[in-house]
Formats: structure tokens, sequence, C-alpha cells
């Protein structure tokens, strides 16, 4: 009878005292980087556990310390007038290059027309194409904290069809997208410092 070469290894690895070579079916458990990192976690579970550590990591990266009510962006500005801070405010998001729709301490309207990328993604092919205009909103106002402080607080929202006030449609910004935002409101804090 001819041996293959498996069957010589297993039959050397048999009488040299080593552990004898078996077949592995997909079931068997396969060393991976994930086990050495997580050693109590199967194959099955890596994924697992990869899927809960990058859910963890999106919702770190979405929070926002500071007070539940000015949770997308805020600023606090001590020692300054609510005119002022409005005043200062519309030249940091004019600089930017929004127009000033509304301006008082409890409401400022900022809004600039969206890229074409934000108007593709947010309004589609078919309605950018015909004229469809999506807009930036930015709404902003003042609390007054006491004591002569105020926090300046906004949130953005997407505005598709913004040109027809009857089929505007205004889409509120999540908070892991508060970046811009919070510069402009940072600008407007350290402009006033």
């Amino acid at each position: 009878m001819g041996s293959t070469p498996a069957s010589r290894t297993s039959l050397r690895s048999q009488r040299s005292g080593e552990p004898r070579l078996l077949r592995r079916s997909c079931f068997d458990p396969i060393e991976s980087p994930m086990n050495r990192v997580f050693p109590f976690c199967s194959n099955r579970s890596n994924y697992e556990a990869l899927a809960l550590l990058i859910l963890c990591g999106l919702l770190v990266a979405g929070c926002h310390t500071g007070p539940s009510s000015a949770s997308f962006a805020s600023v606090d500005i001590p020692g300054k007038t609510p005119e002022e801070i409005c005043k200062t405010a519309a030249s940091v998001f004019q600089a930017d290059g929004y127009r000033v729709a509304q301006l008082t301490p409890a409401s400022m309207v900022f809004q600039k027309e969206a890229s074409r990328g934000t108007s593709l993604a947010y309004g589609g092919v078919i309605d950018t194409h015909y004229g469809a205009i999506t807009v930036i909103r930015v709404r902003g106002q003042l609390v007054d904290l006491g004591a002569g402080s105020y926090r300046l607080q906004c949130q953005a929202y997407i505005v598709r069809n913004a040109q027809d006030s009857f089929f505007e449609d205004e889409q509120r910004l999540t908070n892991v997208r508060s970046g811009p935002y919070q510069s402009l409101l940072n600008r407007v804090a350290d402009t006033l410092k």
C-alpha cells in the first residue's frame, strides 16, 4: 500500500510522541489577533466584540460635555451684553458665508446655500438638477446664566426645498456633526474677549 504525505506525517507524529495532526472543520476555533487581545472571546463573538467596540466609539464621539439644553454647540460668554454678543455672532457667521435672517437675543437665524454635494445627498439628483435649493440653517439663542453671563447656543439644520415655504423640509443635524458650528461659536467668544 502506498502512503500519502499526510498519512506519513501523522504516522511520524504518532511514533515520535508529537500531537497528531487533525483535520480542522469550519467550527473549530482559529487563532486570530482578536483571540490574543480578547482571550475570552470565541471566533463568532470576535465579530460581536468588534461591533460593540465600534458602536461604543461612535457613541463616545457623539457625546458632548456641557448642559443637555445646549447639546449641539454652545459657548459661555461672561461680562458682555446680549446686543454685543448678537452683533459679534452676526459678523462671525457673515464672515463664514451665512446671511442673517433674524437677529434677536431670543432667536438668531443664519443660513447659507449648501454645497452641491450636500444638495445631491439631501435633495437627490432630480431635485438638484431642476433647481431645488438646499440650505444650511443655524438657529441660535442666548440663555441668561445670571451674574452677567450668557450661553450662546445653536442647532444646525439642513433645509430641503428652501425656496418653497409649503414644501420646505427642515432636518436637524446630529450632534456628531457639530464641529464646524462649535468652531464658529468659539470664534464668537474669542472675538468678545
